[in-house]
């Protein structure tokens, strides 16, 4: 039989592993940048009136961590987002629950998966009334970033498609 103290080292190491194991990972967000989650987003979006910019990431994507480093970095990029949009993110596995405008409660997970979001990072960005105006996925480089934001922020999206815009530039 086994000694009594040895039993009790070996339940709280394996309660310490299965903690471990199954504490949720967040995804870790570019430095310098003041992401909300999207409820707080959405409220500070409408107290502003700014446009916002929604990031889709997840724990462990190698494109997120490429854009943090290769993107978020750039001080024009830093300068522009953090001036003229409400940041907000949202973590593509999180059971998080986000609460919507219309009061409906949601897990981060089914609104990625409402948006067809298929993979990260993603964005959305929104107008000022909160519509959305256009999704990017994959990597984007300091000028397309750059782009997107001068396309909303002085409302190009109202006259031009951002196809065209940006075929323009």
């Amino acid at each position: 039989m086994l000694n009594p103290e040895i039993v009790c080292r070996l339940k709280k190491l394996w309660l310490a592993f299965f903690l471990f194991i199954s504490f949720p990972a967040f995804a870790e967000l570019p430095e310098q940048y003041d992401f909300l989650n999207l409820t707080q987003a959405l409220q500070q979006s409408k107290a502003q009136q700014k446009p916002i910019m929604l990031y889709f990431g997840r724990y462990g994507c190698s494109t997120c961590r490429k854009m943090h480093k290769e993107v978020f970095t750039d001080p024009a990029v830093l300068e522009n987002y953090s001036q003229k949009f409400v940041l907000a993110y949202v973590d593509t596995e999180s059971g998080k629950r986000i609460k919507m405008p219309n009061g409906e409660r949601t897990t981060e997970m089914q609104f990625a998966a409402r948006n067809r979001i298929l993979g990260t990072p993603t964005f959305i960005y929104y107008s000022k009334q909160q519509q959305p105006l256009f999704k990017r996925a994959g990597f984007q480089t300091v000028e397309q970033m750059i782009q997107y934001s001068d396309y909303v922020d002085q409302g190009i999206y109202k006259t031009r498609k951002l196809k065209e815009y940006m075929a323009a530039q």
